[in-house]
């Protein structure tokens, strides 16, 4: 019976974390700038512009890295995660259990999801958010503390799923207490977005926009 009441556990406080809100005072910006958050239904990622209000991504994120660069876009998808599970599993049905066991466990082996999309728009599993443009520096600036850099201060980017996105190694480590829904959240909440104090589920995330 324990690990189901383990499990059980961990999910009435998901839940809970979830739904106590983080900077409850928050409203959204008049002027500023237009993030947004997307989920596939297992992960919520940023989407941020690669460039805008003094803030420029495009030293970590560059061209050169894509196979084809004409596929380079105005804004990046970025979601932080479990390297196993990211690189093996494009859906849900190439899950394998042992990196489900590593992730669950904790696990340094973690890396960055950036998809390249131009001019996005909200959709049914995309929200868009108006932060303001010291809101969208704070955001910046953790997306940036995440890129493991090499010698030289470069980001190092391989293959994915297709032309438009690459996986990029990272800083961090994953576990069942900081998941990639974890990361998402938190990103917003140092920002002073409001959304659940502990958001380890996609719906977590995006129940708040």
């Amino acid at each position: 019976a324990w690990p189901f009441l383990i499990v059980g556990f961990y999910m009435a406080c998901a839940f809970i974390g979830s739904h106590i809100p983080a900077n409850n005072g928050w409203i959204p910006a008049r002027e500023g700038v237009d993030i947004f958050v997307e989920s596939n239904g297992v992960h919520v990622s940023l989407i941020v512009p690669i460039s805008v209000a003094t803030e420029d991504l495009s030293d970590l994120v560059r061209p050169d890295q894509l196979t084809d660069p004409s596929v380079y876009g105005t804004h990046v998808m970025i979601g932080w995660g479990h390297g196993r599970v990211y690189r093996n599993a494009e859906t849900w049905a190439d899950v394998k259990s042992g990196d489900i066991a590593s992730a669950v466990i904790g696990s340094d082996d973690t890396v960055l999801h950036v998809y390249h999309v131009t001019s996005p728009k909200p959709q049914n599993n995309r929200k868009r958010i108006r932060v303001s443009e010291s809101q969208y520096r704070l955001i910046v600036s953790q997306i940036r503390a995440a890129f493991q850099l090499d010698a030289g201060g470069r980001s190092t980017a391989h293959p994915a799923y297709g032309p438009d996105n690459l996986f990029y190694d990272s800083m961090g480590h994953y576990s069942a207490l900081n998941t990639c829904n974890t990361w998402t959240g938190r990103v917003l909440r140092n920002a002073g977005v409001r959304v659940g104090i502990w958001t380890p589920m996609p719906g977590g995330v995006m129940r708040w926009f």
